[in-house]
């Protein structure tokens, strides 16, 4: 099997398992959420979208990767008391890539 595609199924299964514990675990006020970033400004992130056109921040809508601060600010979000409604949500931390 491909990477890329074992990847994908990765993916997915982690969405699919977080809305399942959503589903079983509202009962008891406990909320599960998903965080999907983008391109990320990090080391590893940057040597990964070396020569690679497709992951350049050129194709995404704020022309630049997010920073590990914006993702956390996400993840700031589901653990507040702001997001005490929010269950079995994914969202995407990615400038609108997922979007277009």
């Amino acid at each position: 099997m491909a990477k890329i595609t074992t990847l994908f199924i990765d993916k997915g299964g982690v969405l699919t398992f977080s809305r399942a514990l959503a589903t079983e675990l509202g009962a008891y006020k406990i909320t599960v959420n998903s965080i999907c970033p983008g391109l990320v400004d990090t080391p590893l992130g940057r040597h990964a979208s070396a020569g690679r056109p497709s992951r350049s921040a050129a194709g995404v809508p704020a022309g630049r990767m997010a920073t590990g601060w914006e993702i956390a600010y996400a993840a700031l979000f589901f653990i507040s008391d702001e997001s005490v409604y929010v269950n079995a949500q994914t969202l995407a931390v990615d400038s609108g890539i997922t979007g277009l």
